[in-house]
């Protein structure tokens, strides 16, 4: 019993103070491969005609200085006859690539109606080749 507090202070030692910081997870919902000079096509389903909405977001982003980010707008879904059916909207956002690289790029889901409370990030990799 007494090489236990021996290993209990190794382990101590070894992974720090024993406080752990939690991060906020990026997961990466898709990937997409691009080169230098293309434009890629990303589709954010919502529903705006409910206020729901989708917002880039630099500061949850990386590698935004190899993009250049330009949301072109919605392609709107017909209205339904039933209400429980209704299909959502798309928004379509280019993306220009500009130098090689991996950009992570972050968009908030929100509701702009009735004050502003975020739903969920979504966030896509996108690797650039020369």
């Amino acid at each position: 019993m007494p090489r236990l507090p021996a290993v209990l202070a190794l382990v101590i030692l070894l992974t720090g103070t024993g406080t752990v910081h939690a991060e906020k997870s990026r997961e990466i919902e898709q990937t997409h491969e691009t080169r230098v000079g293309e434009l890629l096509f990303l589709k954010l389903p919502g529903n705006p005609d409910v206020g729901y909405k989708w917002r880039f977001n630099p500061a949850q982003s990386s590698g935004v200085n190899l993009v250049t980010v330009d949301p072109i707008g919605w392609l709107m879904a017909q209205k339904g006859r039933s209400f429980f059916f209704k299909r959502q909207s798309v928004l379509n956002v280019a993306v220009n690539a500009k130098k090689a690289g991996r950009v992570d790029l972050a968009f908030d889901y929100y509701r702009s109606q009735g004050g502003r409370s975020y739903n969920k990030t979504r966030y896509f990799r996108i690797n650039i080749k020369p």
